[in-house]
């Protein structure tokens, strides 16, 4: 850390640090030649031994310091300078006077009132309009609390664009934003414009409704009217729209979502759930009028109730809500999991080559009302579930009897060390058999782990990232220790190329 008073780089005078952690720490400083003008200091450290890789990721650094000075919008903070000091680099960037929403979420309790999200909302919008608008577009990755600042006249900014990763060691961090707020496709290195519509929704969900994404397992976001039903169903609908988990479902764009925020700022909730790019247009009554599917134009029929419709011999048919193609005797949807019960006419099956056609009844009479939330299949536990089960009971037990297991480790002298080479157990450790035994059990036979101290080591391959961080915190459990050191690699066989 850089004590009070030092002068860096021959100009900037440190004052006091304002925050960071790890390989980045951020100082309130003074430009000594530009009349004491106050700016923020980021200093980043590299760890490199290699010459090479050094030399790369400092050209790196300038190269997106210079693509971040080049910005010009009123919410993000201006760049002034970047250098480097042998393994030290410093972007100087302009000072915020406020906090962050974070910060304003601590101070109200966990959340914030609904006019005042979506005042910092639409700001944020306007950030991402522009980045997103760029040639080539400007993907933030990292939208969330801690990265939005509000100055003092509640003006909000992004900071923080993600530029001391550069220099972090790539066997210790992969970069994939920040759990909760990242979206799924983000684990994979896919990200487009969308992923920064998840953040923002994750944002919003996290300030309407006080859960802290980040606390809970990933991707698994609620309704927003379950949790606060007293927001307007218009603002719950498109926060739930932004956090969709297919990418093709969510908000299209950031100039789609503000125009939709603001409609629901000025009171009109229809216009808010209109989209121009949507096929599932709704009209003015709110309710969704389905499109025709793809093919020839179809002729004009009589819209008199007696006038009969032809059933085809189609097996598939549109989902009401999202208006994807699904089995026509199906009981969910299978991508937004929308009860279609009764709603996809019969299936070909059921209908006989004798009656062909069937009358149409008034809707308002035989439709069935929707639900006024969406419904999910449930689901039966598997083999998998239960193996989880036992393996948390087991864990939960381990931990109780672990007082019992020291005192009688200290005893006998302790527990041998654990073979550092083959990744195996020691014999002498149940906390290390059972983790092996719970692994084997659950299709990790290709994690490996040894004990390096009071530190437990973990390689190897797994499916995803989800099982990724299963496997690290069930190892933690299992074996009762603090320090996990991680070095587990994707091979997600079903990702794209």
């Amino acid at each position: 850390m850089i004590d009070a008073n030092t002068i860096v780089g021959g100009r900037y005078k440190v004052l006091r640090p304002l925050g960071g952690g790890g390989m980045k720490l951020v100082y309130l400083a003074e430009d000594l030649r530009l009349a004491s003008r106050p700016c923020a200091l980021a200093e980043m450290v590299d760890g490199f031994t290699n010459p090479d890789l050094q030399k790369q990721a400092v050209a790196a650094f300038q190269r997106e310091a210079d693509m971040l000075a080049q910005l010009s919008n009123e919410h993000i903070p201006r760049v002034f300078d970047r250098f480097s000091d042998q393994n030290r680099h410093y972007l100087v960037m302009e000072y915020i006077d406020g906090v962050t929403l974070e910060d304003r979420l601590k101070a109200s309790g966990g959340k914030l009132p609904e006019a005042e999200v979506i005042d910092v909302a639409l700001q944020i919008l306007d950030t991402l309009e522009y980045l997103h608008g760029l040639e080539p577009p400007v993907i933030y990755r990292d939208l969330k609390p801690s990265n939005v600042m509000l100055s003092r006249n509640q003006q909000a900014k992004l900071i923080d664009f993600g530029i001391a990763r550069h220099f972090q060691p790539m066997s210790n961090a992969t970069m994939i934003g920040t759990q909760g707020y990242a979206p799924p496709e983000q684990y994979r290195g896919k990200v487009e414009v969308r992923s920064d519509i998840y953040a923002l929704g994750a944002t919003m969900h996290h300030a309407l409704s006080g859960r802290d994404p980040a606390l809970e397992p990933p991707f698994s976001f609620p309704p927003l009217r379950s949790l606060c039903p007293n927001l307007s169903q218009a603002l719950c609908d498109l926060v739930d729209d932004a956090l969709k988990y297919d990418v093709v479902l969510r908000v299209p764009d950031a100039a789609d979502f503000k125009r939709r925020l603001i409609a629901i700022r000025d009171g009109h909730p229809y216009a808010a759930t209109y989209s121009p790019s949507d096929p599932n247009v709704v009209n003015l009554s709110g309710a969704r009028q389905q499109q025709l599917p793809l093919g020839a134009p179809q002729s004009a029929r009589s819209s008199t109730p007696s006038a009969p419709t032809m059933l085809s011999d189609a097996i598939d048919a549109n989902c009401p809500r999202c208006g994807r193609r699904i089995p026509i005797d199906s009981n969910y949807c299978s991508f937004c999991a929308t009860n279609v019960t009764g709603r996809l006419g019969r299936s070909a099956a059921e209908a006989s080559p004798e009656a062909r056609t069937i009358v149409l009844q008034d809707v308002a009479d035989s439709a069935p009302p929707p639900p006024r939330y969406e419904e999910r299949p449930r689901r039966a536990l598997g083999p998998r579930h239960l193996l989880w089960i036992v393996a948390i009971l087991v864990a939960v037990a381990l931990f109780a009897i672990r007082p019992m297991l020291e005192r009688e480790a200290d005893d006998s002298g302790g527990y041998s060390a654990p073979d550092s080479g083959g990744g195996e157990p020691s014999a002498s450790d149940p906390r290390l058999q059972m983790l092996r035994q719970t692994l084997d059990a659950q299709g990790y036979g290709s994690v490996k782990f040894k004990m390096d101290g009071t530190t437990l080591v973990l390689w190897g391959t797994v499916p995803s990232e989800v099982d990724r961080m299963m496997v690290r915190s069930q190892a933690q459990l299992i074996a009762g220790v603090f320090s996990v050191e991680d070095h587990l690699q994707v091979r997600d066989e079903y990702a794209e190329p």
